[in-house]
């Protein structure tokens, strides 16, 4: 699978009510797709009295023409002054669960993720000092009585990539917004988390009318019958995620394989924070930014996997969701490598595996281990890249996960792919090209680890002008 499911989603998706009970439509570009639910109650935790907050978000919708199903439930428990103790996520799509335990201690968030397949991955996460984590940022803000301009800055918990988002919550002021084709007065909320923005309206008791997020998605409150009446047929092209998230350039760009420097102005985003490498220049032109994207290949006499490994030790370890140190991939790594000595030897065999043994399936939303992604064998470009960022680990070959975007079929989509340290730079492996190569259509938009890669700058409602598609 080539397009990558705009994260965005559950973040939006995921933001909890005012009300002690309410139900919301959930719409994208006009197409219903779910809704949610979320109540709060006073009770105990440990004899200790707390808030209990619970949602459930139900999502059915199209990811390239094929159905995507996801249900995320969630509940918090936080102290009588807002302060987290316990979070506990579930969330299940085309019969996988990941669950997701989060832990509050005085200094640190424990974290504890188990897969379908039983896969276990902990982390710690150290407590942020420059400013608190609470469970709804836009709740807190209003709960503050904070005057129009002000801006707050919190850290929210992340369930699907298990870390913490700061977000930065604005009181724009007086504005309206169409619900339904009727006008509503209200005031604005920018939640900006630095990845995308989100913007609510509520009334002057603070009761929500409108969210507005990515890609035409909002979300406002239902009667529980109209939430839970059914979302948009599948076949309706305005429920498709991909088509929705996707990015139409101003021109063609005809035989994207045989380009070999593609230079792009993009205008109506901040892009200081892409990566800027052998890969691709991203540079502030104005009001705008050109990226100019020149993949590199494999060098004809590439470096021992030795060497490499010795250079970038920190990109050979696992991580996250990357159990590159199992004892059934390290096995699996050495059947596939056997007597490779160079990292290109071995980025192919490990390629040509993935590429031949996964097999796409875009009805599957949730983020997952690479041992269950072995053991089904199937999944999204990210489950690609992350099995193959595994297998390479495992094999002593630095290797990191970038989410970026594709060009395929006249537009960019997002995407997922692996780097690999070639001794002197890094270079691209698409697990889900025969080939494995990079075209001058792969932009990179983060780099590094689960959290990191799949933590990036969303372009929403840009402008995309091509300027040069060199193929000499």
């Amino acid at each position: 699978m080539r397009k990558l499911f705009a994260l965005a989603l559950i973040a939006l998706a995921s933001t909890a009510a005012f009300a002690d009970e309410s139900w919301m439509g959930l719409f994208l570009q006009g197409a219903k797709i779910g809704y949610v639910y979320s109540s709060e109650i006073d009770t105990t935790l440990n004899k200790a009295p707390v808030k209990e907050s619970k949602s459930s978000t139900v999502i059915d919708a199209d990811l390239m023409g094929q159905s995507l199903k996801m249900k995320m439930d969630s509940s918090t428990w936080q102290d009588m002054h807002g302060r987290p103790i316990l979070m506990k996520f579930t969330i299940v799509s085309d019969g996988r669960t990941q669950r997701v335990d989060a832990l509050f201690t005085s200094s640190n968030i424990h974290v504890t993720t188990v897969s379908t397949a039983g896969a276990k991955s902990q982390k710690v996460i150290e407590l942020p000092k420059d400013a608190s984590v609470v469970d709804d940022a836009l709740t807190t803000l209003l709960e503050s009585k904070s005057a129009i301009g002000a801006a707050r800055s919190y850290y929210v918990f992340e369930p699907n990539k298990a870390m913490l988002i700061k977000t930065t919550v604005t009181l724009q002021g007086p504005a309206s917004t169409t619900v339904n084709g009727k006008e509503m007065h209200g005031t604005k909320i920018e939640i900006d988390d630095s990845d995308s923005k989100t913007y609510a309206y509520v009334t002057a008791k603070g009761d929500l009318i409108k969210f507005e997020g990515p890609m035409g998605m909002e979300m406002y409150p239902e009667t529980k019958a109209e939430a839970l009446s059914d979302s948009t047929a599948p076949d309706s092209a305005a429920a498709d995620l991909a088509t929705a998230s996707s990015l139409k350039p101003d021109k063609d760009i005809p035989d994207i394989e045989a380009v070999k420097d593609l230079k792009l102005r993009i205008t109506g985003r901040d892009l200081s924070a892409l990566p800027t490498d052998s890969h691709q220049t991203v540079t502030k032109d104005g009001d705008a930014w050109i990226v100019d994207v020149h993949p590199i290949a494999f060098e004809d006499t590439s470096v021992l996997i030795t060497t490499a490994a010795h250079t970038m030790p920190e990109w050979t370890k696992s991580s996250f969701n990357i159990p590159s140190d199992s004892p059934t991939f390290k096995a699996l790594s050495k059947k596939l490598i056997g007597e490779s000595k160079t990292v290109r030897e071995a980025a192919k065999q490990v390629h040509d595996y993935v590429y031949t043994t996964m097999k796409p399936n875009a009805g599957i939303g949730v983020l997952r281990d690479a041992t269950e992604i072995l053991q089904t064998k199937e999944g999204v470009c990210r489950d690609y890249a992350v099995l193959t960022a595994t297998l390479l680990r495992a094999g002593g070959v630095p290797s990191r996960l970038v989410s970026g975007l594709v060009y395929e079929e006249g537009s960019f989509f997002y995407h997922a792919w692996v780097e690999v340290w070639d001794g002197n730079s890094w270079v691209g492996v698409d697990s889900t090209l025969p080939s494995g190569k990079l075209t001058a259509g792969h932009i990179q938009l983060a780099q590094g680890n689960v959290e990191e890669a799949f933590t990036f700058t969303f372009l929403d409602k840009v402008k995309v002008e091509v300027l040069d598609a060199r193929r000499t």
